[in-house]
């Protein structure tokens, strides 16, 4: 899984972005940058909207967006722990 920092996404490379789904109010846009072929997938936050990360494939980006919801679940009492 290969993962860089929002800081990294914003290239002066002239880009093609398109919106591919909005997975519990995170967007997640795959980026096309012009003079290549490979796209690469980023995500964005649902409270600003701003980019939270950039991977390689899709599927990291969507597991990057589930581990990122369940870490913010309160552990509750009595629930045991697999």
């Amino acid at each position: 899984m290969l993962c860089t920092q929002s800081n990294q996404v914003g290239k002066l490379m002239p880009a093609q972005r398109l919106t591919e789904a909005n997975i519990l109010g995170y967007q997640l846009d795959r980026i096309v940058e012009l003079g290549s072929a490979v796209p690469h997938y980023e995500v964005r936050g649902p409270e600003t909207g701003s980019a939270l990360a950039s991977f390689s494939d899709r599927h990291s980006a969507e597991q990057f967006i589930v581990m990122r919801e369940l870490g913010r679940l309160p552990a509750r009492a009595g629930t045991p722990a697999y």
